[in-house]
Formats: structure tokens, C-alpha cells, sequence
């Protein structure tokens, strides 16, 4: 199995990257104990498609809009698991149940709005109930 790379920064340059300001610790009056914080696990903006800091983003207000960049980034997930994975590799079960399933999710979309296009240019017959 091929190992991720993955990028650990802290609280401090992840606030950065998203263009706010480095979070400075208040001291408490009476302090109980010492805060714990320990490193955040992020994705660089250049690492990601839209260079974005994270898939919670949200370009406007538009589900059209929100679908594509969901899209946009299951692609180069995709790539970069095609990159990983060789004919092969002996994934884990769940991994393999994971994959099934987004493309099984991803097929069921597809073939959805190629039926509701199809009724909509009147190839195919329209709904009963």
C-alpha cells in the first residue's frame, strides 16, 4: 500500500491561509489547566482544485454552483487515487466498499438528470403519480 502525504500545520498558519489573524492565547484569570492544542491537519490551498482551503467553502449561493465544486474536487481526489492505486494493491475491504459507493452515489446523479433532461427535450415520457 502506497503511504499520503499529508501536511500538518498549526492553528496559528492555518488561521493565516484563510486570511485571518494569528490566534493569540488570552490567559485565563484561573487557569484549571493547560489548553491542549495540538497540530491541525489541513490541505494546502495550492493542493486543492479550486485553491480553496477546504470543501466547506461555498462560491455563492447557487446549488448548481455548490454541486460543480463538490465535482470539482471529487475529480482530482479521483486522479490522485488513480495515482495511488495500482491494479495491484490489496486496498482494505472498507476502502473498497467506499469507493463503490461514491461511484454507485455518483452514477445514480448522473443518470437522474440525464432522464430529467431527456423528459425536458420531450425524448422520454414525462412522470405519472
Amino acid at each position: 500500500m502506497k503511504k499520503i502525504k499529508v501536511k500538518i500545520i498549526n492553528e496559528n498558519k492555518l488561521n493565516e491561509m484563510c486570511g485571518g489573524e494569528p490566534h493569540i492565547e488570552e490567559p485565563m484569570m484561573e487557569p484549571m489547566m493547560e489548553p491542549m492544542v495540538g497540530p491541525v491537519i489541513g490541505i494546502h490551498p495550492e493542493d486543492e482544485p479550486c485553491g480553496c482551503p477546504d470543501m466547506a467553502h461555498n462560491h455563492d449561493d447557487h446549488e448548481g454552483s455548490m454541486a460543480r465544486s463538490q465535482l470539482m474536487h471529487m475529480r482530482g481526489y479521483a486522479d490522485e487515487l488513480m495515482q495511488m492505486i495500482s491494479d495491484n494493491d490489496n486496498l482494505p475491504e472498507w476502502v473498497e466498499s467506499k469507493i463503490t459507493l461514491a461511484n454507485d452515489y455518483i452514477a445514480k446523479v448522473k443518470h437522474y438528470l440525464e432522464g430529467e433532461l431527456g423528459r425536458e427535450q420531450g425524448m422520454l415520457e414525462n412522470k405519472t403519480k
